[in-house]
């Protein structure tokens, strides 16, 4: 074999080994990058044993309270569970207006339901890449008092565990968490679901669970709303099916944390909009179903025939479209055509939009006509 032909096979063979080892180099980065950012998803184990509760609620009407101002009247929104000395701390200025207005509920019969925003990222530690890495212990006793708060009023709540509202507000859904980029974050969420509703699930006081507000809405493309950045609201966009992925994923974490309590996912497009509605975003995610209708002339869709599990009215009012809803004389009107029909219908409740001084003003001074109808109920 001539010298020329060895040094020709053995420049071939280089070039071999190096593809081969760039091709295990890339496999192997390919298989990283598999793991950071589509690895398997969260499944929660050492699932309790047990049937859900019957979804029963005390009276037909009530509010969709949101969460308690501070006691001077100033918004505190997804972040009033927190404690200490931080700009969006404020569980020493929420607590005692919420003892002041569970009172005035209560005293001027406004029924006896609450849907209330817990907006679970306020209470977690956070870190950029993770995602959850643990609870403020504060902020979660803060949570138990005001379920002993609640349940000393009487009162029942429709709990909202995850919002995507408030883009700057420490409370606000990190929507990045489902882009496929980040599973570690996805699957820390699900794993602090699992964790408080191991501990908080099986709260007498807690009639449901609202797992994510209007996640199709906040989430997906329904709402019509833009992507970020821009001002709330907005919504990352993402398709009907990641957007299920996620709920279907904090159904059955949550079903295998409190399997005897009643969770659901809100919608504000798809049950009241459409006369014959997909059922199938909802029917393997939900308990209940929770409607939210902002319609100045509503109507009164055959849900009983459609519905396949009990269903209520969550948030109800004028229409949103230039703020309606703070309009009390369409407001009222609206209000109280939902609460004539509530029981026909067959809903469970109906609850009026409460917040911004929709039914009483932030110094309970009386009721608006809006709460006038609801007390008269």
């Amino acid at each position: 074999m001539t010298r020329s032909r060895l040094m020709l096979l053995g420049a071939i063979a280089g070039i071999v080994v190096m593809v081969l080892a760039g091709a295990a180099v890339y496999f192997k980065v390919g298989q990283t990058r598999q793991v950071q950012n589509a690895g398997p998803r969260y499944t929660a184990t050492n699932c309790t044993q047990g049937a859900a509760r019957a979804f029963s609620l005390p009276s037909i009407k009530g509010l969709n309270y949101g969460g308690p101002a501070t006691v001077s009247g100033d918004f505190a929104g997804p972040t009033w569970l927190r404690s200490g000395t931080g700009t969006q701390d404020h569980w020493a200025d929420t607590r005692p207006a919420l003892e002041a207005d569970l009172t005035f509920i209560q005293q001027h019969n406004l029924g006896s339901v609450l849907r209330v925003f817990v907006s679970l990222d306020q209470t977690m530690r956070w870190d950029p890449n993770q995602g959850f890495v643990g609870f403020y212990e504060p902020s979660l006793q803060n949570f138990q008092t005001a379920l002993d708060m609640f349940d000393a009023h009487g009162m029942k709540v429709i709990l909202v565990l995850y919002d995507q509202e408030i883009q700057d507000s420490i409370g606000n859904f990190h929507f990045q968490a489902l882009d496929g980029n980040h599973q570690a974050m996805r699957n820390n969420y699900l794993r602090a679901t699992d964790l408080f509703l191991r501990r908080f699930g099986s709260s007498a006081t807690v009639a449901g669970w609202d797992l994510m507000n209007e996640a199709y809405n906040s989430l997906g493309k329904e709402g019509g709303l833009p992507p970020p950045p821009g001002d709330d609201p907005v919504s990352p966009n993402y398709s009907t099916a990641t957007v299920h992925a996620w709920i279907h994923d904090l159904y059955q974490v949550a079903k295998c944390a409190a399997p005897e309590a009643n969770f659901t996912v809100s919608d504000t497009t798809e049950l009241y909009w459409h006369s014959n509605p997909d059922l199938s975003k909802y029917r393997d995610s939900v308990d209940f179903y929770d409607i939210h209708v902002y319609d100045d002339n509503p109507k009164l869709p055959d849900w009983k025939s459609v519905l396949d599990k009990p269903f209520m009215v969550g948030e109800m009012g004028a229409s949103t479209e230039k703020e309606h809803f703070k309009d009390q004389t369409l407001d009222s009107r609206v209000v109280g055509f939902w609460l004539g029909q509530a029981r026909a219908a067959g809903l469970s409740a109906a609850l009026a939009h409460s917040a911004g001084g929709n039914i009483y003003p932030s110094d309970r001074s009386g009721l608006t006509p809006t709460g006038r109808v609801i007390a008269a109920a």
